[in-house]
């Protein structure tokens, strides 16, 4: 088993026009961390750790009064253990540019 740990989570570039992203981190269609309010420059200490087997699916969801938006998916692997800390970008939508922190440590 290979398990996944997101340290923390930065807003280059929110996605709302008004007001903070309300941000959730959902694994493998699970939500693990979130809502949190990110506006520009900021960031949070998330320290999650989650175990999978292969791969695993981290995005980024905008909450957002009507339709959530994705900020983006990406797909960690378990050939990524043991390489130190790593950095994720999620930037699906023009408007929109988050940078997660991450290692992954086999078994």
């Amino acid at each position: 088993m290979t398990e996944l740990h997101i340290k923390t989570l930065k807003c280059v570039k929110k996605d709302d026009l008004i007001g903070k992203d309300e941000v959730v981190v959902q694994v493998n269609g699970g939500t693990v961390s979130g809502p949190h309010k990110l506006g520009k420059g900021d960031s949070v200490t998330l320290n999650t750790l989650r175990s999978f087997t292969s791969s695993a699916k981290v995005t980024l969801i905008d909450e957002d009064g009507g339709k959530d938006d994705t900020l983006g998916t990406v797909t960690i692997t378990d050939s990524q253990a043991g390489i130190g800390t790593l950095t994720a970008f999620f930037n699906a939508l023009a408007g929109a540019d988050y940078h997660m922190t991450y290692d992954v440590h086999g078994s």
